[in-house]
């Protein structure tokens, strides 16, 4: 399932855009935003792949949020004005539409997502290890075995029970890869195991005999995840 966010502030705009969505069997709706820095917060707290994203809009644009991003989701821009096409293929997009989008044209588009996705979101989230190379050899580590991920410049630590590895990749594509169900990112530097969770402490989370911090931004996001009496 690829999980999108809906950028406009144009409520016709916002409508139709959910309606194209919901008519295609493999999207979900996680967010609709009506400004840019509404949609920078739902990137801090939520899962997102997809940005629909429109361009020009009050404060910052759509160009702008994308520039922001250290890591961001595939992005498809969709807007009223043809002239910023350059600007936004210099900025990686997957493609840029021009309203009025029909169905056919939202459909090219989505082929061109999922290409660069490499493989949609039920396929990873259904994925039961991972391979990491380990001394010149693939080295199987079971989901199961994962406590938590942790950034390390362009690199990421898992740490696991047995030990931690260090592999080349990004928050964004270790979200992209551990299922949704069993992991969620709680700080811009660290993804934990749900199940992992033994205590919270104020802003920590105690994981073994390891305190993780919780970023305020995500806090909301892991209480819903909480089974609280």
């Amino acid at each position: 399932m690829i999980r999108c966010a809906i950028v406009d502030d144009e409520p016709m705009s916002r409508l139709t855009m959910t309606q194209l969505v919901r008519a295609v069997d493999d999207l979900e709706v996680i967010s609709v935003c009506t400004s840019a820095s509404e949609a920078a917060a739902a990137l801090r707290t939520e899962r997102i792949d997809l940005l629909l994203l429109d361009i020009e809009m009050p404060g910052m644009s759509g160009i702008e949020l994308i520039r922001s991003l250290t890591h961001k989701p595939e992005v498809v821009l969709v807007t009223s004005n043809e002239s910023y096409a350059v600007e936004a293929f210099e900025c990686d997009v997957a493609d840029y539409l021009v309203k009025p989008v029909s169905p056919e044209r939202f459909r090219k588009a989505l082929a061109k997502v999922r290409a660069r996705i490499g493989a949609d979101e039920e396929q990873r989230s259904t994925a039961d290890a991972l391979f990491v190379k380990v001394n010149g050899r693939l080295e199987k580590i079971g989901m199961t075995e994962i406590l938590w991920v942790e950034a390390l410049g362009d690199y990421v630590t898992i740490r696991t029970e047995k030990g931690a590895y260090t592999v080349h990749s990004t928050m964004k594509g270790m979200e992209n890869r551990l299922p949704a169900d069993q992991f969620l990112r709680v700080h811009r530097s660290h993804i934990v195991r749900l199940e992992k969770i033994k205590a919270i402490e104020e802003s920590l989370l105690v994981i073994g005999k390891d305190l993780i911090p919780v970023g305020d931004s995500y806090r909301a996001a892991l209480m819903k995840h909480l089974t609280i009496l």
